[in-house]
């Protein structure tokens, strides 16, 4: 395997140090966190297009589509879905 040096501070090296068993090098350890970020995105590009055009027709008034939902609802879903990510 071709490798490559790079520079990193003192408190990511640290960093590294803490989330890497004693098995795994740094190459393990920064592949899984690619690996992670890329499976956990929060939106995909096309997502993210959707969700700003959709707050940009709710800043310009346009509120076809949208409904109210009071505190309680919403802190009730909010609550499911922090359950749901737990798991």
């Amino acid at each position: 395997m071709m490798t490559k040096t790079i520079k990193i501070s003192e408190k990511t090296h640290k960093l590294l140090s803490e989330l890497a068993s004693k098995n795994e090098t740094f190459n393990d350890v920064i592949s899984f966190l690619i690996d992670y970020y890329y499976e956990n995105e929060e939106f995909s590009d096309e997502e993210a297009e959707f969700y700003n055009k959709e707050i940009e027709k709710f800043e310009n008034g346009n509120l076809e589509g949208v409904s109210k939902v009071s505190l309680s609802d919403l802190e009730k879903r909010i609550s499911k879905l922090e359950n749901e990510l737990k798991k």
